[in-house]
């Protein structure tokens, strides 16, 4: 045998013995209006595949795989990579009902899901198998995994928009938050929910303005929230902005901003 003849039985070796192997019997889920879920699960249950159909998302007819983590009392992890970061796509929970299985997607609120006998019966492991291989060949499922900033940045802006909306209508005046993208490295991005600590800010200000009707006039002194990171919690106003650093291992950030905003 030639060297050349022995480096590829081993890299076909190597393939053989790290292929992907689907269990016999799949699972079908409805999640309502149109949407469906399969998921099959592999002979050693560690991994997954998972196609979701019927819905207007990137990820519609995609063939995904997933690692699956164990929760303990049966409750489970389906996660797998998406736009740079891990993304847990699917859970499974056990109730007093008995099992409950919930599935998200990006920028959607999530789906209860309802099995499907009928339709579990219906799927065939190997097509599905195969078209998850055609998919991985046409580059699919690794374009959806790269890392995007300006998908992320687009992402984190409408959620940031929609938790100002909500503020305004609960304080009767328009407010804003404005990140400082370009100071944010990529590894913030993939590993930070940055609305989550840049909308503090108006979210307190929505609870004071609920709980207490005459501090609505105290907020229509304000416009706009400027939010970046640092290695310091600080918060502090001039003209009508309200400038906030926060940090992403600061405690009680929520105690803080309310504080500061109750006494300003």
């Amino acid at each position: 045998m030639t060297r050349l003849s022995l480096l590829l039985s081993t890299v076909l070796l190597s393939l053989n013995a790290g292929a992907l192997e689907l269990a016999k019997y799949p699972q079908a889920f409805e999640a309502g209006n149109g949407i469906s879920v399969v998921v099959a699960p592999s002979t050693d249950d560690t991994q997954a595949l998972i196609q979701v159909s019927g819905i207007n998302h990137p990820l519609d007819e995609v063939v995904i795989l997933t690692t699956l983590k164990d929760r303990g009392n049966d409750d489970r992890d389906y996660s797998t990579t998406l736009n740079g970061s891990a993304y847990t796509m699917l859970v499974k929970r056990q109730g007093w009902g008995g099992e409950r299985y919930q599935l998200y997607l990006p920028n959607t609120d999530g789906f209860e899901l309802g099995f499907d006998d009928a339709k579990s019966k219906q799927v065939k492991p190997t097509t599905l198998l195969a078209l998850y291989e055609q998919q991985k060949q046409q580059g699919i499922q690794d374009k959806l995994s790269r890392f995007d900033r300006e998908q992320r940045v687009a992402d984190f802006t409408a959620q940031l928009q929609e938790i100002d909306q909500a503020a305004s209508a609960s304080c009767g005046t328009p407010l804003t938050t404005v990140v400082d993208w370009p100071a944010l490295e990529d590894d913030k991005l993939k590993r930070l929910g940055v609305p989550s600590f840049c909308a503090e800010v108006v979210r307190q200000l929505a609870n004071l303005c609920e709980s207490d009707a005459d501090y609505k006039t105290q907020a229509k002194q304000l416009k706009t929230v400027e939010c970046s990171f640092d290695e310091q919690l600080k918060l502090r106003e001039n003209d009508a902005i309200l400038r906030f650093t926060t940090h992403e291992k600061a405690p009680n950030q929520g105690d803080f901003i309310n504080a500061f905003l109750r006494n300003r």
